[in-house]
């Protein structure tokens, strides 16, 4: 998805005097793709129902939420946000992240109810919290909510270096060829599952160390090919090694990269757009890196 749908404004008023938060439940669905289509017009119905059962029927971490929150009012659907749970391994560690994500409320139902829809999908301590598209006009809102920016724009890009020697020479290593090297089981199953997902995926394997890639492939305006970084644990092997990775991806369609960022990365070539993309994160900070695993970039896509 490019963007959220929310609300422009919360006036201090509201028509809606009563109202309902609670889980999206399997009765639910038909009136939420209902929602989903009105507020994003560019995806069709089919889009979402994709989208849903993909939620539906991955893992997910006990406790969490299998599809999001619904918005009721006169027992009526009038708004609608996904969560999409995961957990995700920092070093010894995971960490439970929820994707925020498919913002939409009715306009007359908008005001306090439709923020209060989107605290109540992110009011949980210590879970860390991202929202990967926000339009425009909800980023003042998702603020007030206690999300921080994450990245402030994107990076458009080829890799440069190239260690051509035979002490620091690389291979690509696809899945089909992981067991000729010891790799831990979560990293194998978080590479195996996103090329389930149609991800592009791979291995990195260096004199010093084994580094997972994951890609989603994108199209740049919907016409140049891309390939948008959702998974690196440090961006040093992105860049130390960028001509082999950015070859191997032009072998397969795909001759530039998409990478989140600040700001330009010394070693790649390309152009910084300021702005574009912003990420947002709520609760513990993402490890450095790049991590958008298991998030609506790959089950319900763009």
């Amino acid at each position: 998805m490019s963007e959220l749908s929310g609300p422009s404004s919360f006036p201090s008023g509201s028509i809606v005097s009563s109202y309902q938060i609670r889980q999206i439940e399997e009765d639910d669905l038909a009136d939420v793709i209902t929602l989903l289509s009105e507020g994003f017009p560019r995806r069709t119905p089919s889009y979402w129902l994709t989208g849903l059962q993909r939620l539906g029927n991955r893992e997910r971490p006990p406790g969490t939420e299998k599809y999001g929150y619904v918005l009721v009012v006169d027992n009526l659907s009038r708004g609608v946000i996904l969560t999409i749970p995961s957990l995700h391994q920092d070093g010894a560690e995971q960490r439970l992240f929820i994707n925020i994500s498919s913002w939409y409320v009715q306009r007359g139902f908008r005001g306090p109810p439709a923020k209060e829809l989107y605290r109540r999908a992110c009011d949980h301590a210590g879970i860390t919290y991202t929202n990967l598209s926000p339009a425009a006009h909800t980023v003042e809102t998702i603020r007030s909510c206690g999300f921080q920016q994450w990245t402030s724009g994107q990076l458009v890009a080829v890799g440069k270096k190239w260690h051509g020697s035979l002490f620091q020479k690389a291979r690509i290593l696809s899945t089909t060829k992981f067991r000729s090297v010891d790799i831990c089981p979560s990293e194998a199953k978080l590479i195996a599952d996103h090329e389930s997902f149609g991800c592009l995926t791979f291995l990195l394997d260096t004199p010093y160390q084994l580094s997972s890639f994951i890609f989603v492939r994108r199209r740049i305006r919907g016409l140049i090919p891309c390939a948008q970084l959702i998974y690196c644990r440090n961006l040093i092997d992105l860049v130390e090694y960028g001509l082999t990775i950015s070859r191997w991806l032009a072998i397969r369609g795909f001759p530039l990269m998409l990478i989140d960022a600040c700001a330009p990365i010394e070693g790649l070539a390309g152009h910084h757009f300021l702005g574009k993309g912003c990420k947002y994160f709520k609760g513990p900070r993402p490890p450095l890196g790049i991590d958008h695993t298991y998030s609506e970039m790959v089950f319900l896509g763009f």
